[in-house]
């Protein structure tokens, strides 16, 4: 293959204090042909000025600013702006290794995954998660099989760490769905993962996401109705590309119905949580839609903290007053929550 160009789009919203090094770790790359497109999403410090700096000496970064309207929003106005054949995602406060492209490259595919790195900066501790082969797919069933093996080893859930090729995304009319704030970057993935043709993983971990101190979802109260809505629309669409694929694969079944539950059971712990201060009614008429649509799915996961066990055990009580009162009791122990996310 050739060289062809590759869009890199980067939302920025208030990230003055890690922007230089991303954008640095960008500019090294051994790779030449590629373009950044950095989209400031109305920043309140520095960022824009950084950006606008950046771009004067360097002819290959593009600076478009607009105002705030969400990540979602700054991506898909990237996307709409970019010119390469394939795309490529970094957030704002991460970084890359010199060969993060170079080594996306290394085998054509319309969907080439990579490993990634994450460094929680509290505590120190990092954590990888990629392939010990490269390897592609041009089949449905073989696409299937790699597909669900990058989704049990966590390489799927955000546009980083992957290349895209722009045709499909255009074809097919591919954005961010900025009606949510939680998820709608893996739903984007799904969606492309229904439309394109072949998939690659790579044996290779350029990508460092950092978990920020008090600024990662880890450390937010997440909105509960986004919360059920991604979990349901994801399954959903997994479950079209099982069927499409023909993907038979037991644990990656047991895979999504731990996750599914998981996020039901975060949605309900945020729900109940003594900050949002919903009144009865809401709350019941939520866990109603959970007993309609999430019931079999939450009853049976196994592998859940103590507080999503204690949470089940609860729901197993289908009674207005013994559930909703020791949810709201265990939801008092906010601090938990955050610990399993």
């Amino acid at each position: 293959m050739n060289n062809p160009l590759i869009s890199v789009i980067i939302p920025v919203y208030n990230a003055e204090p890690f922007l230089p090094a991303c954008l640095d770790s960008v500019l090294s790359q051994d790779y030449s042909s590629f373009e950044i497109l950095v989209i400031d999403d109305g920043s309140t410090d520095n960022s824009a000025a950084i950006i606008d700096r950046y771009a004067a000496r360097e002819p290959r970064i593009v600076a478009l600013h607009q105002s705030n309207a969400g990540v979602s929003a700054a991506r898909n106005r990237g996307l709409a702006e970019a010119r390469g054949e394939y795309i490529a995602f970094v957030d704002a406060d991460d970084r890359v290794t010199s060969s993060y492209l170079s080594h996306l490259l290394s085998v054509q595919a319309d969907l080439m995954i990579a490993g990634i790195s994450l460094l929680y900066e509290s505590s120190g501790r990092t954590e990888s998660h990629g392939f010990e082969h490269t390897r592609s797919a041009h089949t449905d069933r073989e696409r299937g099989m790699i597909f669900a093996d990058a989704e049990i080893h966590d390489t799927t859930k955000g546009p980083c760490n992957k290349l895209f090729k722009r045709e499909i995304i255009e074809q097919h009319h591919l954005r961010f769905d900025p009606r949510y704030s939680y998820g709608e970057d893996h739903l984007f993935v799904l969606e492309f993962v229904k439309h394109g043709q072949s998939i690659a993983q790579i044996a290779h971990i350029d990508y460092l996401y950092i978990h920020r101190k008090n600024l990662s979802l880890s450390h937010k109260l997440l909105p509960y109705r986004q919360l059920s809505a991604y979990a349901r629309e994801a399954y959903v669409l997994r479950q079209g590309l099982i069927a499409q694929l023909g993907i038979d694969n037991r644990e990656y079944d047991r895979y999504l119905l731990e996750e599914r539950a998981h996020l039901i059971y975060q949605s309900i712990y945020s729900l109940y949580t003594a900050e949002g201060n919903y009144p009865p009614q809401e709350r019941w008429k939520f866990l109603e839609g959970v007993y309609q649509q999430d019931y079999d799915f939450v009853i049976k996961a196994t592998r859940l903290p103590l507080i999503f066990r204690l949470m089940k055990m609860a729901l197993k009580w289908k009674n207005r007053p013994l559930t909703d009162g020791m949810l709201l009791l265990l939801s008092r122990g906010k601090e938990g929550i955050k610990k399993h996310l």
